[in-house]
């Protein structure tokens, strides 16, 4: 009866051993337990599967919801550049750059009067700057540098400056070029072998800053030119990641042209700084060209209001653009550079 019935049971004999003695044990299935015993381990295995596939969506809209997090929240600046205000109560020029690994640059740093609170000031941050930056050699520009490179309290790896031809600025100077100034500052980097002229064209890396010249001393330019240091001073462009800054030193409008006609849209810039402190420098096209949304100008608020200075009007023509104005009469003046 078994046998012609076999498909309504399972037969399962288990044969152990005890002390020695070996004994079976038989069990019967019937066709009912079999099938729902197939049945419970085929539900068991949906229900593995199921909450194995829900931990997998659960981590996926876990990473796809932090991912947006990081892209929609504002990005942390990696580079801060701040303007400092000159002690003399004229206009000047002076920028740090720092990051967030420590590493320090110096564009210019003003007169020889500011040369007392800069020092303090870096070695405050540790005594070692990584580049120090001078645009032309005028004496509200290159003043400070010279006080404090003599001093040697402060590691400087490198220093960037302009060609300038002694003989033609020389011939040319006028009373207010203070061309002793540069002759001070020739005597003190005399074979010095951190000294790098730059040229336009010239590319570096400022510890992860994409820096670009634009404009730096070229002869037969100036062979002509009744203000040669102003117009053969250094303009670069400094990108980090999303934002740049322009520094437009103390060029004058003779090079607008120029530049607008050789950089063209490279010129844009979300940071400014202001040709020739803001009075008088770049005409309005190159500004338009730059559409900063801030921009530097580097003088106290009593010449900013000064009617007789062209900073009025270049106020007006930046605040027409959009961009914000900083001045010495807030300084010490900070942006982030993301």
């Amino acid at each position: 009866m078994l046998l012609a019935r076999a498909d309504l049971f399972i037969f399962r004999q288990v044969t152990c051993a005890d002390g020695g003695n070996v004994f079976s044990d038989t069990l019967w299935y019937t066709g009912k337990e079999r099938m729902e015993k197939g049945d419970n381990d085929v539900k068991r295995k949906v229900q593995n599967r199921r909450e194995i596939l829900a931990a997998v969506i659960s981590l996926v809209c876990f990473l796809v919801v932090t991912m947006f997090w990081l892209l929609g929240r504002p990005r942390e600046a990696a580079y801060t550049i701040t303007q400092y205000a000159s002690v003399t109560g004229r206009q000047g020029m002076c920028y740090l750059i720092t990051d967030r690994e420590g590493h320090l640059a110096v564009v210019d740093g003003g007169w020889k009067e500011d040369g007392e609170w800069l020092l303090e000031l870096l070695v405050e941050k540790g005594g070692k700057v990584d580049a120090w930056i001078l645009t032309h050699p005028h004496p509200d520009h290159v003043g400070a540098f010279n006080g404090i490179y003599a001093s040697g309290l402060v590691d400087i790896s490198t220093i960037y400056a302009v060609p300038v031809d002694h003989d033609l600025y020389q011939a040319k100077a006028q009373p207010w070029d203070e061309f002793g100034v540069y002759e001070e500052f020739l005597k003190l980097t005399e074979g010095a072998d951190n000294l790098v002229y730059l040229e336009e064209g010239d590319s570096l890396d400022l510890f992860g800053l994409a820096m670009e010249v634009f404009h730096s001393f070229d002869l037969a330019r100036r062979a002509e030119d009744k203000d040669p240091c102003n117009n053969g001073g250094l303009i670069f462009k400094l990108s980090a990641r999303e934002e740049s800054m322009l520094f437009l030193a103390d060029v004058g409008s003779v090079e607008s042209g120029y530049l607008l006609e050789k950089y063209g849209e490279r010129l844009q810039a979300d940071y400014v700084q202001m040709g020739h402190h803001g009075n008088g420098g770049m005409e309005e096209g190159v500004y338009r060209q730059i559409a900063p949304k801030l921009a530097f100008f580097d003088m106290p608020d009593a010449m900013m209001q000064d009617a007789g200075l062209d900073a009025v009007n270049k106020r007006t023509l930046l605040e027409s653009l959009g961009a914000q104005i900083r001045t010495y009469g807030t300084a010490p003046n900070s942006i982030g550079l993301k």
